[in-house]
């Protein structure tokens, strides 16, 4: 009697449970389901739309397609994520049908007033990574805020970025997704109660590399409206050569290598699977690093984006640029034990720099020279524990610190830029090593993002007595107040220590987010001063872009400059609240 009376209490219960959630789109009618906020309030989940016809058959290596309608009579069940793009990884999770869109919602009334949209690209060297709800994309802290929220796949590694030679295949096919994907933001978004015209793009790492690019592409002038770049900028020096990885792939499965229809009709052929384990096999020294990258197309991208952004020919929107303390200064720790490798890295320095630091060295090799003199010094023969972590600095700034550094610089002349290094050393990190209690000993790439967004990366979303909570809070606060207004932090003419002054053509400060937040001239000067000497920016002709040109003297006076602005508004600390 008792089972058949809990029966009938779960018949009655379901008969008063809410409808799942029904929006109707140009395409046809989407069924979600909900979840919950951190707080606990309410998120309408569309999950798996999508937004390109699957990139499969003579659509793999092409120009995404545009999602085709499946009509008013059908019902598309968007209730789980989608399978995410083909990765190296547990195969069984992932599909060349990746294209798809997950978007979440507190307003579905459709009110007058629509809410701010924030759109998130993943990180992950353009080889790893998704737009998961549980992988690495949740929105239950952001949704606790009146922003609306969307993420994304995109197509990765040689998938996303194969560029056969002499061939009209000419490449930037993930990036090509992602402004298809923000055109589906731009016409379907209000049937969800997001603004098409107040959308902010967020990107981690190879995503904040692929927001930089969003600036300067023509493909994507509108489709949004401010930019939030969290470790990583594509103005730098990247040597990119995604010709010769198409055609070390092409050999390694037996495929033509020269002419370019035929290397394309034969990787059309072989197996994603196969494709990805292939490229895999190249990162034998699990350094982080990026093989497949932007092509320069004349279509997404007319030129070099630090060309681009120099002449102020970009879409100048309010930025908010960012990046960690310690970023990838851990990355070489798990060689500590390798000491053939440490002693063959020191002794061989200038023959592996170019490949591990994305550089074209010249003939005399006075790059490496250069860098291993001011990193390690020039006598140095050996990496070993008490300099590992001066050879991670290179990677810091070379893939990540240099090209943020120059996008502000760049694009403070034209547009306010707020700048921003997080030193908040929380109990989570992916990369920092940790003391006898098990604390992080600095702030790593990426550790940042999981106070953004929840993700399996940190285990599980934080419990509500978590001692990291304020730091969630706190972010979470600053860029969706970003997205509503392109300013971080409200201020009021009684609270003016709380402001945040972004770079602009004349000034520049930089905010240290850390237990408590305070002001100062801008990080690491003198390391990425070292960089603009080796790397300058093209000259780019009189004017404005010449003007623009950085050189150490230059960059030397804007630290003493900054320097002595801080002691007049005084390193103050600021409402992290």
């Amino acid at each position: 009697m008792s089972f058949l009376l809990l029966l009938l209490v779960l018949s009655i219960s379901s008969s008063f449970a809410e409808d799942p959630p029904v929006v109707e789109l140009s395409l046809g009618r989407v069924q979600g389901s909900t979840m919950q906020s951190f707080q606990g309030k309410t998120i309408y989940a569309f999950r798996g739309i999508p937004y390109a016809q699957a990139p499969v058959g003579q659509l793999r290596f092409a120009p995404p397609q545009a999602a085709t309608a499946w009509g008013p009579e059908e019902i598309l069940k968007a209730t789980s994520d989608s399978l995410v793009c083909p990765q190296s990884g547990i195969s069984v999770l992932m599909s060349e049908d990746c294209l798809k869109v997950n978007v979440f919602t507190r307003n579905l009334e459709q009110k007058p007033l629509l809410l701010p949209v924030i759109v998130y690209i993943h990180g992950g060297a353009n080889v790893l990574g998704s737009g998961h709800s549980l992988y690495e994309a949740g929105p239950q802290y952001l949704l606790d805020h009146e922003v609306l929220f969307v993420a994304f796949n995109y197509r990765l590694g040689a998938l996303g970025f194969l560029r056969p030679l002499g061939s009209s295949v000419t490449g930037n096919f993930g990036f090509l997704d992602q402004v298809m994907a923000l055109q589906w933001v731009r016409d379907h978004i209000s049937a969800f109660g997001g603004d098409p015209d107040n959308v902010t793009l967020i990107g981690m790492s190879a995503g904040s590399m692929a927001v930089s690019l969003h600036l300067v592409s023509p493909l994507s002038r509108g489709l949004f409206h401010r930019a939030i770049l969290m470790s990583g900028s594509a103005t730098n020096h990247f040597a990119i050569d995604n010709v010769y990885w198409t055609q070390k792939l092409a050999r390694e499965v037996g495929c033509p290598m020269f002419d370019g229809n035929d290397v394309v009709q034969c990787l059309r052929n072989v197996a994603w699977t196969r494709i990805v384990e292939v490229c895999k096999a190249w990162e034998s020294y699990q350094f982080v690093n990026m093989k497949w990258n932007y092509e320069i197309d004349g279509h997404f991208l007319p030129r070099h984006p630090t060309e681009l952004m120099a002449e102020g020919n970009f879409s100048q929107v309010p930025l908010l640029a960012s990046f960690t303390a310690n970023e990838l200064d851990y990355t070489a720790h798990v060689h500590l034990e390798s000491e053939p490798l440490l002693h063959d890295l020191g002794s061989n320095f200038e023959e592996y720099a170019p490949e591990l630091f994305l550089y074209k060295e010249n003939s005399e090799k006075s790059i490496s020279r250069r860098l291993k003199e001011f990193y390690l010094g020039s006598n140095t023969s050996e990496i070993s524990a008490h300099n590992i972590e001066r050879f991670g600095n290179i990677f810091s700034d070379t893939i990540i610190g240099h090209g943020v550094h120059r996008l502000v610089q760049l694009a403070r002349h034209f547009t306010p830029v707020y700048y921003m290094r997080t030193d908040y050393v929380g109990e989570r990190s992916l990369w920092a090593p940790t003391d006898e209690q098990g604390k992080p000993l600095g702030m790593g790439h990426a550790d940042d993002l999981q106070y953004v967004m929840p993700s399996l990366w940190y285990g599980t979303q934080m419990a509500g007595n978590h001692t990291d909570i304020f730091m969630m809070e706190r972010l979470t606060k600053w860029f969706t107040h970003f997205a509503k207004t392109g300013t971080p932090l409200a201020t009021t003419e009684e609270e003016e220590h709380d402001s945040w002054p972004p770079c602009n053509a004349t000034a520049m400060a930089m905010l240290y987010n850390g237990v408590v937040p305070t002001l100062g001239p801008p990080a690491y000067a003198e390391r990425y001063a070292i960089w603009d000497e080796l790397f300058p920016t093209p000259a780019l002709g009189g004017g404005v872009a010449r003007r623009q040109q950085l050189n150490i003297v230059a960059i030397v006076a804007i630290a003493l400059a900054t320097s002595v602005a801080s002691r007049l508004f005084g390193s103050l600390p600021l409402d992290g609240n």
